[in-house]
């Protein structure tokens, strides 16, 4: 029985000491640190333990019980660190509450070492057996039991944290990580009861029998679970307190974990994440199922209290478990706001703010991509540059406001008067552009006639001053055999016509002729 039961205190040490090393090799984080010094103070007191049932004598003995509190009176303080830290109750250990936490601790270590002199601890050992073990029977003074109330005060709070984190987390895998814990320190609770409550006379110390008990257990999880490395402040940081809601999926669409804002974004839709399999809790939302069961990105557009909501549900995957499942991640992001503001930024961008069409980068732009559509399908392809008669002299005589005006104007006429599939622009100054999808030059003549004759019949009012306007305007289009012409190539064109336009007169349009080599004057009937 001694061998054996030497055997199983040796192992439970060295397996203290293992993890301890381990831990605190790991890295900074707080609970990792504090769980290390307490698989240390655990692997004194268990190796004092295996010393003290191995001794000879009742001094030795003493003197092996004076080591185990070199550790001791810390480790149940420490088992509810570790659980502070664990569950975010507090999320790192600050000065003000090391003190409160380790007072009585620090004053039991030093009483214990000071024993001698004041037998506040132990008034009295006796050297005895049980079941062929040596075990020191010990008369406890004030102190032992003022310690052994904060120790049990301290494992009860530790356990009561790990019941509720077990109940507050619902996913699967988080929820083992609670119970392998919760047991670890009811099982340490029910050593030192046994203790302290013990009817018997011989001496045996059951809280260094349970305790390995314990190690094995949080060693199971270690093992198994891998909670110690699941759990870390990145994880409570990052996964839990993200503002985007985030998923953990596991083999057959089993949710593992999840947030908060993924339960909210859930109760929103009015769906518990109480069933875990995805086909339960998304029987209703057959669209959200697919994106949950792909391995891609999706957006996802519903209704939400009367208003339309765009979420961007982006996956991860987290590689293959045990059984060579795949494992993913869902984030889940409220992008509605984003959109529109990215959509706002675009029009600001793309658009004249004067008069409501394209800036001149932004209709090259589509118009590039247009001519290659065309060119590609061969179809056909048209373009009008239009320029204000006279404009200049509007700008001298009534002002740059009125100038701003007309040419407001001008953009809401071009808006009306073409097809919602051309293109428009602004080019800059009085100068605009239109680019015909599918349209022939003798069709673009024709519209752009139309135009010059909408302009010529538009007056604008400034103030109480009448202002009639005409326009001008060239066209050209992509030549039928040539597919090297670029849309610079149709601009300067266009704007060749433009200048001879000008050049007759105004208030006309000029298209140009490939097989003349020149601008042909087609309309003239309103001469400026």
């Amino acid at each position: 029985m001694k061998i054996l039961i030497s055997v199983y205190l040796l192992l439970g040490a060295a397996l203290c000491q293992f993890f301890s090393a381990y831990f605190y090799a790991k890295g900074r984080i707080s609970y990792r640190k504090a769980f290390s010094f307490l698989l240390l103070c655990l692997s004194v007191y268990l190796f004092g333990s295996l010393m003290i049932i191995n001794s000879d004598n009742l001094q030795e003995m003493i003197f092996w019980n004076q080591i185990q509190y070199l550790g001791l009176p810390f480790i149940s303080v420490l088992w509810l660190v570790v659980a502070l830290i664990y569950t975010r109750t507090i999320y790192t250990l600050k000065n003000r509450t090391a003190l409160l936490l380790f007072v009585v601790p620090v004053i039991t270590f030093f009483i214990r070492l000071t024993n001698p002199w004041h037998h506040l601890f132990y008034t009295s050992f006796e050297a005895t057996q049980a079941f062929g073990i040596n075990t020191m029977l010990m008369e406890r003074g004030f102190w032992y039991y003022v310690n052994i109330s904060y120790t049990i005060l301290c494992l009860l709070l530790t356990i009561v944290i790990y019941l509720l984190g077990y109940l507050k987390n619902r996913a699967g895998d988080t929820r083992n990580h609670f119970v392998i814990t919760f047991f670890a320190s009811l099982f340490t609770l029910i050593g030192i009861m046994l203790l302290l409550f013990t009817l018997d006379d011989q001496g045996i110390d059951y809280t260094a029998l349970i305790i390995p008990v314990s190690l094995l257990t949080i060693s199971y999880g270690i093992i198994k679970h891998d909670f110690l490395e699941i759990r870390t402040l990145a994880r409570d940081t990052i996964f839990e307190n993200n503002i985007a809601g985030m998923v953990i999926l596991g083999p057959g669409g089993r949710i593992i974990d999840f947030n908060k804002a993924a339960r909210d974004f859930f109760g929103k839709l009015n769906i518990s994440l109480d069933n875990y399999p995805l086909e339960r809790i998304l029987d209703r939302e057959p669209e959200l199922l697919e994106i949950f069961k792909s391995k891609g990105d999706a957006d996802y557009a519903v209704v939400i209290n009367g208003e339309k909501h765009i979420f961007e549900i982006d996956t991860v995957l987290l590689g293959n478990n045990q059984d060579g499942n795949m494992k993913m991640l869902k984030s889940i992001r409220d992008v509605t706001e984003e959109r529109k503001i990215r959509e706002e930024l675009k029009v600001l961008a793309t658009t004249d703010s004067l008069s409501g069409l394209c800036n001149r980068t932004e209709f090259v732009s589509l118009a590039q991509r247009e001519l290659a559509r065309a060119k590609k399908h061969n179809g056909e392809l048209s373009l009008l540059m239009m320029d204000l008669d006279s404009f200049k002299h509007i700008n001298d005589t009534y002002g740059h406001m009125a100038g701003d005006v007309v040419i407001r104007e001008i953009g809401n006429l071009i808006k009306s008067s073409f097809r919602k599939t051309d293109i428009v622009g602004r080019l800059g100054g009085d100068e605009f552009a239109v680019l015909l999808k599918n349209t022939s030059l003798p069709e673009a003549k024709k519209a752009a006639e139309q135009f010059r004759t909408t302009v010529a019949e538009t007056k604008v009012i400034i103030g109480e001053q009448e202002i009639g306007l005409t326009i001008s305007i060239g066209a050209a289009a992509k030549s039928e055999n040539d597919d090297s012409s670029s849309i610079e190539d149709i601009l300067r064109k266009a704007d060749d016509a433009l200048y001879e336009a000008k050049a007759k007169g105004r208030n006309c349009v000029v298209i140009w002729d490939d097989e003349m080599e020149d601008a042909t004057v087609i309309d003239e009937s309103l001469p400026g």
